[in-house]
């Protein structure tokens, strides 16, 4: 499996994680926009964005994509930044 790449853009992702409509209850990463090969890809190295983001859960490293407007910010007391969990105060 292909694994993504991405640009990141901390200024339109600047929150630290985020919560992501779906997978309720765990905070997540933002990494950037994804990006995808190009037809000319391998002759210019170029890549262009594909308008999904992607993400890893708190505490993994599998990457997901999702769209932009699944995603919520948290603050960084909303969840444990040892294992993830929203509501979790082990790690806050």
């Amino acid at each position: 499996m292909r694994r993504h790449n991405y640009e990141a853009d901390d200024t339109t992702f600047p929150a630290s994680a985020y919560d992501v409509a779906g997978y309720r209850g765990v905070a997540w990463h933002v990494y950037g926009w994804e990006l995808q090969p190009t037809e000319d890809t391998e002759w210019d190295g170029i890549e262009e964005r594909t308008g999904r983001v992607v993400c890893v859960m708190v505490g993994d490293d599998r990457r997901f994509t999702f769209e932009p407007e699944e995603l919520t910010p948290l603050r960084d007391d909303d969840y444990c930044g040892t294992c993830g969990q929203i509501g979790c105060t082990h790690g806050a």
